[in-house]
């Protein structure tokens, strides 16, 4: 792929809709499948002017990164890479052509950005890059689209002083600017009134909150840790580079625990590679050879021979293909280490996941009903003008909210750990001595859920806002009330995430500080966490992966190692049953 206005030296192409400006250039190709329509595809490299983007090497590197494998059975796609310092974004396009074409016509179109964050807010860039490969695909020789747009968003080189520098995301030795970044995008969604663009890829976590169910939190969990993360999924690869997104802001470190961590280089974000494929094995295996923080990382693949080369990565996700769906039953992704033992949510996470739903469903409620009402002002301006025949009650069906009905998810016994015996025990043995208790424990768990609820931004529209689509389009209003639904989500759910982390290292800086303040006393500097501890910090106190999670963060934060859990026990007439 040649660059369009290259002459030799990069150019800089202006975010749309915003004022902040970063090197770019413009890249479009044509494939056309050759014999057995296979993912044997022939690339042919077009250009308006022929001259290459001098700094940055394109032949044959771009065109893997931005085509993933398997794309040629994709009507369409949208791609996020990673190329040197620079982040991609492409649109794909497949359109049917004529036999002697065999039958199918190909084209992407993309662009590389100077990185600010994790994507250089490549997604702005996104719709005007649909509609090109649009008109580009079945003719790819009409150029004159792309150079245009080209023309109209680049920079000149002369101004780049006014740009300032973007760190290269793919720098092996970061700066302190990449852990401020992290920082910053840890509270960047917590505005109450935030602005995404609707291809933003934070849109996706509704869509992501259901894919995964209860599973998210273990994810979450996995990339705290700056555990290596490999998602594969099938073509379109859309939805997984939103995740690899998603999952490196969940991961990061709330600015108001970041000062207690005694181990500042885990600060570093978990960093986002997006779309790779067998070309970035090399990459790979010089990641793994330096194991610090800074070098973890989180991307997508297609290509399944990547799930061979287990001494790459930490955690696989094997996300289910559409064509795997079975009628009538959920799907679910599998989460696998390294060494292939199943990642599995705790009995805690699901019924943390449970308090979530019932919460984002009593606001969709809320939500409805807000329209339902404006829908009635309607009907009664509508009966006082035209229609005198209008009942003078309008019917509507049954309102009543779902929020508190306990639905079981499909497969649960599949997503999440058995309880533990000695839990099994000890709840039994609470019924038995006093049914209270059992009660008053799941009552703190379900207090402690709610106050991480708590003022989360999830406003219901206004009835000002609801009243303002009467101006606009039927397709515009619903389009707009959409993306309110899926921002307002969004913020709710990066807010959540990092409470649950602000409360395991809030509550591990506070036992770490006796520690050291006993050590100082002369005593025994062990430090050890027990159940009440990881019930604080909203964990399992019967899970045993839970309890392995905490001793890792501790080693990876707090540089403390030899930490001990100790659970609950059961003594009866002097003797321990559990």
């Amino acid at each position: 792929m040649d660059s369009l206005g290259g002459h030799g030296s990069p150019g800089q192409l202006k975010e749309p809709g915003s004022g902040i400006a970063t090197y770019s250039c413009a890249l479009s190709c044509s494939l056309r499948p050759q014999g057995r329509v296979r993912d044997e595809l022939q690339l042919e490299k077009r250009s308006t002017d022929g001259h290459g983007l001098g700094l940055v090497k394109l032949d044959g590197v771009v065109e893997y990164k931005s085509l993933p494998s398997g794309l040629h059975n994709c009507d369409e796609d949208l791609v996020y890479f990673v190329h040197e310092q620079y982040a991609g974004i492409s649109a794909f396009a497949n359109r049917p052509a004529d036999e002697s074409e065999r039958n199918a016509h190909f084209a992407a179109v993309g662009v590389l950005v100077k990185p600010s964050g994790r994507l250089g807010r490549s997604w702005l860039h996104a719709q005007r890059l649909r509609h090109l490969v649009d008109n580009i695909v079945d003719d790819t020789n009409n150029t004159d689209l792309l150079q245009e747009y080209w023309e109209q968003n680049r920079i000149a080189v002369e101004d780049e002083q006014d740009v300032g520098d973007g760190e290269p995301s793919t720098d092996h030795h970061p700066s302190n600017q990449r852990k401020q970044r992290a920082l910053s995008d840890a509270a960047g969604l917590h505005s109450r009134n935030p602005t995404l663009s609707h291809h933003h890829p934070a849109m996706s976590l509704a869509q992501h909150l259901d894919t995964f169910g209860p599973l998210i939190f273990p994810l979450q969990r996995a990339a705290l840790l700056k555990k290596r993360i490999l998602v594969v999924s099938p073509a379109p690869v859309h939805t997984a580079c939103n995740l690899v997104y998603n999952l490196s802001v969940l991961s990061n470190i709330p600015p108001s625990v970041a000062d207690t961590l005694q181990d500042r280089g885990a600060l570093y974000p978990l960093r986002p590679l997006f779309n790779i494929g067998i070309h970035d094995i090399d990459y790979l295996s010089q990641l793994a050879s330096d194991a610090k923080p800074q070098n973890s990382w989180i991307a997508c693949t297609t290509d399944d021979i990547l799930e061979t080369k287990s001494k790459l990565y930490d955690v696989l996700v094997e996300l289910p293909s559409r064509d795997a769906v079975v009628t009538g039953v959920k799907q679910w992704p599998h989460i696998r280490t390294s060494t292939g033992e199943d990642i599995k949510a705790t009995q805690r996470d699901l019924r943390r996941y449970y308090a979530l739903k019932r919460e984002l469903n009593r606001v969709q409620h809320a939500r409805r009903a807000l329209q339902n009402e404006r829908e009635d002002e309607e009907a009664i301006e509508d009966d006082d003008t035209e229609n005198e025949n209008a009942p003078l009650v309008p019917s509507r069906p049954d309102q009543r909210s779902d929020q508190d009905q306990y639905v079981q998810l499909e497969g649960e016994a599949k997503l999440a750990e058995p309880s533990s015996w000695a839990s099994i025990a000890y709840t039994s043995f609470l019924w038995w001595a006093s049914a209270g208790e059992k009660d008053a424990l799941l009552d703190d768990e379900a207090c402690q859920d709610a106050r991480l609820l708590d003022d989360l931004p999830l406003p219901a529209p206004s009835r000002q806002s609801l009243r303002s689509g009467r101006k606009r389009s039927f397709g515009q209003e619903d389009s707009d009330g959409d993306d309110e639904r899926l921002q307002s989500v969004a913020v709710t759910l990066v807010a959540y995430a990092h409470r649950l982390t602000t409360l395991v290292i809030s509550t591990l800086a506070d036992i770490v500080q006796v520690a050291e303040a006993e050590r100082r006393d002369g005593d025994e500097s062990t430090i050890t966490i027990h159940s009440e501890d990881l019930r604080r910090m909203g964990l399992d106190e019967w899970s045993q992966s839970d309890g392995e999670f905490v001793k890792a963060m501790a080693a990876l934060y707090f540089g403390r190692d030899g930490v001990e859990t100790v659970g609950r026990t059961i003594d009866l007439c002097g003797l321990k049953i559990c």
